[in-house]
């Protein structure tokens, strides 16, 4: 078989061949014309570039390697899960926890699992350590919509611990878009928003926090999922020390130093609003959201260091916890029984 370079070779021409085929060419014209020479010797080959990719994982513990995504194409077919069906467009998926999370999703129905897996995490993140606190035998239950080519659409997801037993807990999130806001979010059924926002973040909108600090050894900043172009706003009043730097990876980017000496890092934009030397107010818009440089899909990365040390923007800004006010509350109970019927039918399905 060839080795992926020739298979799929750089630039859409396979360079390395030719630089092979002609090495060989030259190596046998040497031979045949200078009968003393060498015949171990090597031809140098520069070797083919590699483009540097940037990873999307689930949001996990740091260090949580048992947590992270399963390539696709590496996922082997399981035996059917206790359950999996589907109905009007959507799957449901219930397992009891195998080794790990990735581990038990191999065997959900989506198109792609690993994938399932990193949203699922991306909330349960928030009330669970994935590494510390999941057991074998805790029961994985989630709702969702999946399309070829985009991320599966959680609608309701649920993780009963201890299930069964006098200790048993329950987390559950549900897809509900509060009015007011711009994207829906997920609550628990007491009507408390289940992810943490920044306290005055660089988003005032966005559709979901993706990667936290140290998802994997090079990520030094959260990520947040935003359409191009929402608007960046500076978190606190500050000084913007550097613009558009190492672009190629950055892309557009704006630096932004804080009266305490911390630094924010705001990477990825579609285009900028201030310039080297500006000074910002808190809440000013210094950004629209992008996808430039090395980026997967649209988003904002957030970056704060101090001291030279890269710093969590959780611990830096503290977070907060949104909670429906009660004229909603009617409303979403209602939709959050209705997700949680079809979530229980396929438990109690399961289960006999």
């Amino acid at each position: 078989m060839l080795p992926d370079a020739l298979k799929n070779p750089p630039f859409g021409k396979p360079w390395l061949l030719y630089a092979f085929l002609g090495t060989s060419l030259v190596l046998n014209l040497a031979l045949a014309l200078r009968p003393g020479a060498d015949p171990g010797a090597e031809a140098d080959v520069a070797p083919a570039p590699v483009a540097a990719l940037a990873v999307v994982e689930p949001v996990v513990p740091a260090g949580d390697a048992s947590n992270a995504p399963i390539p696709p194409e590496l996922v082997p077919a399981l035996p059917e899960p206790l359950g999996v069906s589907r109905r009007a467009g959507t799957a449901v998926f219930v397992a009891p926890v195998n080794s790990s999370l990735s581990a038990t999703f191999q065997g959900a129905t989506a198109k792609s699992p690993a994938a399932l897996s990193a949203v699922y995490s991306r909330l349960m993140v928030w009330d669970v350590d994935l590494r510390r606190d999941l057991h074998k035998g805790d029961l994985v239950s989630v709702l969702f919509e999946d399309t070829e080519g985009v991320e599966p659409l959680i609608l309701a997801a649920r993780l009963t611990m201890f299930p069964g037993t006098a200790t048993e807990k329950t987390v559950d999130a549900f897809r509900y878009q509060a009015q007011g806001d711009r994207f829906p979010s997920y609550w628990a059924s007491d009507g408390t928003e289940v992810p943490r926002r920044l306290i005055d973040g660089p988003l005032h909108d966005y559709e979901q926090i993706t990667s936290l600090l140290k998802d994997r050894p090079t990520h030094e900043g959260m990520d947040f999922k935003t359409p191009i172009g929402s608007d960046v706003v500076a978190p606190r009043a500050g000084k913007v020390t550097r613009v558009n730097w190492n672009h190629a990876a950055n892309g557009n980017c704006v630096e932004l130093q804080f009266a305490d000496g911390a630094t924010a890092k705001f990477l990825h934009l579609n285009e900028n609003a201030v310039k080297e030397g500006q000074r910002v107010t808190a809440g000013e818009v210094i950004a629209q959201s992008g996808n430039t440089g090395r980026s997967t899909g649209p988003h904002l990365h957030y970056q704060i260091e101090k001291g030279g040390r890269v710093v969590d923007p959780i611990d830096y800004h503290g977070t907060l916890r949104r909670k429906l006010p009660a004229e909603l509350m009617t409303d979403f109970a209602a939709k959050a029984k209705e997700l949680s019927a079809q979530l229980d039918t396929q438990v109690a399905t399961a289960a006999m």
